[in-house]
């Protein structure tokens, strides 16, 4: 899934700079999402993460469990976010008992434990095998997506997955390989998309989408997450979750997947399976529209 390559400085602290790590299938992306090369492979961050229960994942029981819905009232969940953030700032910003290791985020010291990282992370229990070392810096995350991340891996935090934190957490489960936030991220993006509705104009000729609560967002507001979507699951060869992203990206207009940075940085080989999708949803509609008319 994903690919590895590691420069060990020669200082005392013995301290490594993880850029990339090795597997046969995995994707290219950078800070702005996607290039790809054959055998190497970046990956890009995008976080922001909230409450799921971190113990093992075996049931769909447990997975619902971590799926928050758009009823819960913002404000407190905003303040219960920032407490979370508080609280974890406090546990990983300094040493504590077992902390074995220092993840340098940014500048940021995070304090970690080695055998908590290798449980859950295939990439990370294949590089401490690797490598004797005390301190890894980390490229291409921001120190809050980060900080997000850690909570989900240590039980004393309570996280939830929400519409805010989701994408972020796939791109860096995937990216680290940490299969049980991958199992509740899928889970819960395809409830998401399959409550929500193409309303294809307004009074003022703009696309809009139809939420599960009723409220009416843009289009362009949400096509660059999906095409986010798209993008991590095609990379993990998941081709349900794909099929499911594919029929809300083909309701989308021209004008808009030419608005999105995002869609014109994807592979051309991505774009192409998006607008082939489309092709064959306007040509159904037309083949509708004819038949209702006579």
């Amino acid at each position: 899934m994903t690919s590895i390559s590691t420069t060990t400085t020669s200082n005392n602290n013995n301290k490594a700079l993880l850029t990339k790590y090795p597997k046969a299938n995995a994707s290219v992306i950078n800070n702005d999402y996607l290039k790809s090369s054959t055998d190497q492979k970046n990956f890009i961050q995008k976080t922001s993460i909230q409450p799921f229960k971190r113990h093992k994942i075996s049931h769909t029981d447990s997975i619902n469990k971590m799926i928050t819905t758009t009823n819960i009232d913002m404000d407190i969940q905003m303040t219960q976010e920032n407490n979370n953030k508080h609280l974890a700032e406090e546990f990983f910003f300094q040493l504590h008992p077992f902390s074995d290791l220092i993840l340098i985020v940014e500048g940021q010291e995070f304090y970690v434990d080695k055998s908590v990282l290798s449980s859950v992370s295939k990439v990370f229990q294949l590089y401490f095998q690797e490598e004797n070392i005390n301190s890894i810096e980390i490229v291409d995350v921001s120190s809050n997506d980060m900080i997000e991340l850690l909570q989900f891996l240590y039980p004393q935090f309570q996280c939830t997955i929400t519409y805010q934190n989701v994408t972020g957490l796939l791109i860096l489960a995937r990216r680290f390989e940490i299969n049980f936030i991958l199992t509740a991220c899928r889970a819960f993006i395809l409830l998401y998309i399959s409550k929500f509705n193409y309303v294809h104009t307004d009074s003022n000729g703009i696309n809009l989408i139809e939420q599960e609560n009723g409220l009416r967002i843009t289009i362009s507001s949400i096509l660059d997450i999906l095409c986010i979507w798209y993008r991590e699951f095609y990379y993990m060869n998941d081709q349900l979750a794909c099929e499911n992203l594919l029929k809300k990206l083909s309701q989308c207009n021209i004008i808009n997947f030419n608005s999105s940075k995002i869609f014109n940085d994807l592979e051309e080989q991505l774009k192409y399976k998006i607008f082939q999708i489309r092709a064959k949803y306007l040509e159904t509609s037309r083949t509708s529209t004819i038949s209702d008319a006579n």
